[in-house]
């Protein structure tokens, strides 16, 4: 397979980078996220307006909505999805040095510059690229921006569920040009112990559910360790569990009569969500059967998102790891102990591999950057899959 490496007209996506750095989308989830994803929606229709093609949207949360467009190519009986998420999340106030991108040493810094916008940029460079030169296309290519990764993934769930049939996907994350075929899924509850309140002048007229919940989690993370052990994965390593946050108490001077914690289980991806669920209700109810002070629930998942595990041999594992290792010497397809959007493609049946530009390491930090060298790479390997993918 020959592949080229300057399909893509040089500083295009770093052009584009800018722009999408520029324009606050934070998550509704987070403060300042108000507006969410509808001013990069409202950009990238316009990109696929200038270049001729129709933009199609799908409204996955009030206001906000999945916005893509297809460059058909005649005769072609395949569609290959190209997607990355809209939404950043924010550690810092909106309207501060993070919405103004700077270049410097070869970096672009910003919000989101890392997860996920050089990856949409990257894209979108590669379709105009291939808009204006389609020569040695085969099948129809269709870029996606989804809403909501960075909350609950409802954006791309909505797509996978209702959205055109694609035949395989690349999901763009910050995977430093590597191909990634496995990672982890993950299962969020609170979980809530109850008590009663006092006066803390007289502690022993009430029961402390803090302490109650001290005593629950101590317990849940001995029950858990050789469960976790035993789920395991040869790309992704063991299952974990992680206790995010705890809430309890309305006053220094108030026995608290309820505190909540929420739980993050990183899960593999051949686990049953349902299951993993049941579970932890079967290991909390084992506790309160030794302890009987305690007294906890666990609440329905206000999460649940599963892995995903792409063949080594499927179609799209090879090809795109392929023209990764001709183009950059990244021959090997990876795993990663992170979720993305890939996992409802997935879920729905849609072959799909994680790759794009930027670490991992620099997404959701206070100084956010991607190489520019990274990101102008990405756009022409993935105008270099589009061509090499099959009609």
């Amino acid at each position: 397979m020959a592949t080229q490496t300057n399909l893509v007209k040089p500083g295009r996506a770093t052009e584009i980078l800018r722009d999408l750095v520029a324009i606050e989308s934070v998550n509704p989830f987070f403060p300042g996220g108000e507006r969410g994803e509808v001013e990069v929606s409202h950009y990238i229709q316009d990109f696929f307006r200038r270049l001729g093609l129709k933009p199609q949207l799908q409204e996955a949360l009030p206001g906000r909505h999945n916005s893509w467009a297809t460059l058909e190519t005649p005769g072609a009986s395949r569609t290959l999805l190209f997607e990355a998420h809209m939404d950043t999340v924010t550690l810092a106030p909106v309207g501060d040095k993070l919405l103004d991108p700077t270049i410097r040493n070869g970096r672009l810094s910003g919000r989101g510059a890392c997860d996920t916008k050089g990856s949409l940029a990257a894209m979108l460079a590669m379709l105009e690229s291939l808009v204006n030169d389609p020569t040695g296309l085969k099948a129809n290519i269709t870029v996606l921006g989804s809403v909501d990764e960075e909350y609950l993934m409802r954006g791309i769930k909505l797509f996978a569920e209702q959205g055109p049939k694609v035949d395989a996907a690349i999901v763009g994350e910050p995977t430093e040009l590597y191909v990634i075929r496995a990672h982890k899924g993950l299962t969020r509850w609170r979980i809530r112990t109850a008590g009663r309140s006092a006066h803390t002048s007289r502690p022993d007229q009430g029961d402390n559910a803090i302490y109650q919940m001290v005593s629950l989690t101590q317990h849940i993370l001995n029950a858990y360790e050789p469960v976790l052990k035993s789920k395991t994965h040869p790309l992704l390593g063991q299952a974990t569990l992680t206790v995010g946050t705890i809430h309890g108490g309305t006053g220094v001077n108030i026995v608290p009569d309820a505190c909540v914690i929420e739980v993050d289980r990183r899960t593999m991806p051949d686990e049953d969500l349902p299951s993993v669920t049941a579970e932890m209700r079967r290991i909390v109810a084992e506790i309160q059967q030794q302890d009987p002070k305690i007294k906890a629930t666990v609440d329905d998942p206000f999460a649940d998102i599963p892995g995903i595990d792409t063949p080594a041999g499927s179609d799209i594992v090879r090809l795109t790891a392929e023209v990764a290792g001709q183009l950059y010497g990244h021959h090997q397809a990876l795993g990663v102990p992170y979720g993305t959007n890939a996992s409802w493609l997935a879920a729905a049946g849609v072959p799909v591999v994680v790759l794009g530009p930027g670490s991992i390491a620099q997404a959701h930090t206070a100084d956010e950057f991607v190489e520019l060298d990274q990101v102008e790479k990405a756009a022409n390997l993935y105008a270099a899959i589009a061509l090499a993918y099959p009609g």
